[in-house]
């Protein structure tokens, strides 16, 4: 009898510090960093001159408690899959994972709160706009933490309204 009492309060201790285990991983998991990043490519008009310029903007929203530095963005470029699988298949693969990384503004937000983001414009020149024409047809951005961490938005295409041979012009009309 005394034994089943002893093995009763031995698993109930186990069983309460298995809960314990939990909450703390919770608490742990809730408490770091977490980060969304998305990505658009778009071209600006200035009103008073007409001049247009290609530009990526670049959201990073903070949805975790840790506030973060953020170091860097870079793009990443890819072939389709239908290229990938036809250079597997003919016994050539293609390398393709290549990087790019833009020129961040010195006056950039480098630092995203708790619950809070930043927001990085990048003027893209004519050296960008030639790699982004010749990096392949899907793109996706990514920042990188103080800590090395690198947190990516989703895979796009490549936008389809860059100027042909990379001269950085977008037509006036």
């Amino acid at each position: 009898m005394a034994d089943n009492v002893a093995r009763t309060i031995a698993g109930a201790s186990a069983a309460f510090t298995a809960v314990s285990m939990g909450i703390s991983f919770a608490t742990y998991r809730r408490g770091r960093p977490r980060l969304r990043v998305k990505a658009s490519f778009g071209v600006v008009t200035v009103v008073r001159t007409g001049d247009r310029s290609c530009h990526l903007v670049i959201r990073i929203r903070n949805h975790g408690q840790t506030p973060v530095q953020l170091s860097k963005a870079e793009v990443q470029f890819r072939d389709s899959r239908w290229k990938r699988l036809r250079g597997a298949l003919s016994g050539r693969p293609r390398v393709y994972g290549h990087m790019w990384h833009p020129a961040l503004s010195s006056e950039a937000t480098k630092k995203a709160d708790a619950f809070d983001g930043a927001q990085w414009h990048v003027a893209l020149n004519d050296t960008d706009l030639t790699v982004l024409e010749t990096g392949g047809p899907r793109v996706r951005v990514g920042v990188e933490l103080s800590s090395g961490i690198v947190v990516y938005d989703r895979w796009h295409r490549t936008p389809r309204w860059l100027p042909s041979g990379g001269n950085g012009a977008v037509g006036n009309d």
